[in-house]
């Protein structure tokens, strides 16, 4: 027995039904979660928290070029002199966000007072709203400060067009990176590797969507980013294991022996194992410090890295290599089928 690992009695694949059992899990929160925020009226907008970045809507940012910093103790009485003035415009600001010590930036969706600025049409006069709703910051924060602060309010404005461009263009990013690893994977080692490789990339992409769904979290340009990074680091898990099949599966093939799947994929999973875990470990550290520093953008994009790489080390070890392990079981059945069916039948005639 392996006393590094002790894992002599556990088994990958003949258990590969039930490794399945904890995303449809998550899964289900998720699909619940969102259906409470869904009915749950102005508390909550929507199924998901789609941000501006993909539905329309407006990136004011405040800087202060001059002046008390924007954070620290004045980060309150600065905030609420943002929101207020959006408010009374009829806008229903989101949460705050810092950038460095002298800036603030606060969105807000392209809706005021009930109507919906968003359509291409109507452009012009958001944008005309929008500047009017910046010189007014800037007033607000000349009558706290006195006119010797020097502020700078600009509004950018996400309006249709842009958002559909956006989700467009980050459809694209996800499909080709994913298009490009299945292409790897297959020169690399073969099909099924890069089948099951893809089917463990999209068990990764689901639970991270299904952990963005449950905290809320806002789903934007920066979860794009942490959807590519963890396709790059979990098909790394993946190879190693993969590596390790293909070490396995050589001699096989040489001598035309039998085939073991379960033992094939038992102990690949086993020889990688401590790898995948330290690994998956040491980077949970790194990014949960991140994490900890409080700054809510940079938490829009460590939260879902932390819930892709907790899944991607689960699909790395349990669901790529069980996936492989039934493609080639299935291989071998149907090609002990075609032999029978083609042996010779012999009749004894009367």
């Amino acid at each position: 027995m392996n006393k590094k690992l002790s894992l002599s009695n556990f088994k990958v694949f003949n258990n590969a039904n039930y490794w399945l059992l904890a995303p449809l899990v998550i899964i289900f929160v998720a699909l619940v979660c969102g259906t409470v925020y869904s009915t749950s009226g102005n508390k909550y907008d929507g199924f998901a928290n789609v941000g501006i970045d993909f539905r329309g809507g407006t990136v004011l940012t405040v800087e202060i070029e001059a002046g008390p910093d924007m954070t620290g103790d004045n980060y309150e009485a600065n905030e609420k002199i943002i929101k207020e003035i959006i408010e009374k415009n009829g806008g229903s600001p989101s949460d705050a966000q810092t950038r460095g010590t002298n800036a603030i930036i606060v969105r807000y969706p392209n809706s005021l007072n009930g109507e919906n600025f968003n359509d291409d049409s109507k452009t012009l006069e958001m944008i005309s709203i929008n500047n009017q709703i910046a010189k007014d910051v800037e007033a607000g924060f000349k009558e706290r400060y006195g006119d010797d602060v020097e502020i700078t309010a600009s509004a950018e404005l996400i309006n249709a067009t842009a958002s559909s461009d956006l989700i467009s263009k980050a459809a694209l990013s996800v499909s080709l990176a994913i298009l490009l690893i299945l292409i790897y994977v297959i020169i690399r080692f073969d099909l099924f590797s890069g089948l099951a490789a893809i089917i463990a990339l999209i068990h990764d992409l689901i639970i991270m969507f299904a952990g963005v769904i449950i905290l809320r979290i806002p789903i934007n340009s920066s979860l794009i980013a942490a959807i590519i990074t963890i396709l790059a680091y979990s098909i790394n898990n993946t190879i190693i294991v993969f590596d390790r099949v293909r070490d396995y599966m050589k001699p096989l093939k040489t001598q035309k022996a039998r085939i073991d799947i379960a033992f094939i994929v038992d102990s690949s999973v086993k020889d990688t194992l401590n790898r995948s875990i330290l690994t998956t470990i040491t980077t949970l550290i790194t990014v949960t410090a991140l994490a900890c520093v409080g700054i809510q953008s940079l938490n829009d994009f460590v939260i879902p890295i932390i819930i892709g790489l907790i899944a991607g080390a689960y699909s790395s070890v349990l669901i790529a290599p069980s996936v492989w392990g039934l493609m080639q079981k299935a291989k071998i059945k149907r090609k002990k089928k075609e032999k029978s069916e083609k042996a010779p039948v012999y009749s004894r005639s009367r």
